[in-house]
């Protein structure tokens, strides 16, 4: 029974990779795979620098796209270019001036001077076309007479061809000379309106070289004030000089108040000691005077009673002096005064 069942049921399908052929192609595309990644770093260099070539590419196409716009399509920077590149043609051009402006006048006096020797040239070439069309004049009319002659000498031998054939000639020497004579009347007026160019030519260059003269020596008088300003701003103005003057100056006001103020402190200290001067003579004035007191009781005992309190009275009379003297044994000695401490300490200072 379980075998019939078994038989009966049907088979599973196997995929394209379970058969025979499958394993076949799994097999290929391995191979596929190391081929490709070997050809991959095979031409990864070239890949790389094809990369970078396209990012340089896409960079420069960008920057002609930016010039191209800025300059033929964007109204905003065409404009600020155009007075960027006028302001800094004015800033070369004053710069130029700046540094010599007495060359530049000069300079345009030349080029005026060599603008009129084009003119005069030009003048010359054309006198000398007028006299070479006088020239022709004459000839043609030299011509015109010997055609007219030999037209006379043919119609006397009656010469059908020579009278026709000298007439033309004569014919066209006579609107020759026509065309001549207008040509010559056209350049006579153009020789006197050169001519005229010429004289205000002239003019204007004369003019110009004497305002150059003029504005040359107004140029060397501004050097001179500019240079006598300039010493005396050294004197009167702010200059590097006149600041580390008043730095030299205030250094010296600060060291002598500084100075000063040393030599106060010290009279000061002085007059502090000279103050316990006073105090301790006034301690031994009273002193003194307290025992000069005790002196005149005793004194006054005595005589009372000599024999009973000459004793005592002296033992009394020392030991109040011995409290009073600082415990000294006999007399004060003199005190200095305090002229001569305060000249002391000066010498040992």
């Amino acid at each position: 029974m379980e075998t019939s069942a078994t038989a009966g049921a049907p088979k599973a399908a196997r995929t394209f990779w379970q058969r025979p052929e499958g394993k076949v192609g799994a097999g290929i595309m391995a191979g596929l795979g190391v081929a490709i990644a070997w050809a991959f770093v095979h031409f990864l260099p070239k890949l790389i620098e094809i990369a970078q070539n396209t990012l340089y590419l896409a960079f420069l196409v960008g920057v002609l796209a930016l010039v191209y716009f800025t300059v033929f399509v964007w109204d905003r920077p065409r404009t600020l270019l155009f007075y960027s590149l006028q302001m800094i043609s004015r800033w070369v051009t004053g710069n130029f001036v700046e540094l010599d402006p007495v060359s530049i006048l000069k300079s345009f006096v030349r080029q005026m001077e060599k603008r009129r020797e084009v003119i005069q040239d030009r003048l010359a070439r054309i006198v000398g076309v007028r006299r070479m069309v006088e020239a022709k004049i004459a000839r043609s009319e030299k011509e015109r007479q010997d055609a007219l002659r030999l037209a006379k000498a043919a119609q006397a031998t009656h010469d059908e061809d020579g009278l026709n054939a000298h007439a033309e000639i004569a014919a066209r020497r006579a609107r020759d000379i026509e065309e001549y004579r207008s040509m010559q009347e056209q350049m006579l007026n153009i020789e006197k309106l050169l001519q005229r160019v010429m004289r205000r030519a002239d003019y204007h260059i004369q003019t110009a070289r004497d305002e150059a003269n003029q504005l040359a020596d107004k140029h060397t008088i501004t050097g001179a004030v500019a240079s006598a300003t300039a010493a005396a701003q050294g004197i009167f103005g702010d200059t590097d000089l006149a600041e580390v003057r008043d730095m030299a100056a205030e250094r010296i006001r600060d060291d002598y108040e500084k100075r000063l103020g040393e030599l106060q402190t010290l009279i000061d200290l002085t007059d502090f000691d000279h103050a316990v001067d006073l105090n301790q003579m006034a301690f031994r004035q009273e002193g003194l005077t307290q025992l000069m007191e005790a002196e005149k009781k005793v004194t006054a005992a005595e005589l009372a009673d000599p024999a009973a309190t000459s004793a005592g009275a002296g033992a009394a009379l020392l030991a109040q002096a011995e409290s009073m003297g600082g415990g000294s044994g006999g007399a004060a000695p003199p005190a200095a005064t305090p002229e001569n401490r305060w000249r002391g300490k000066l010498r040992r200072q």
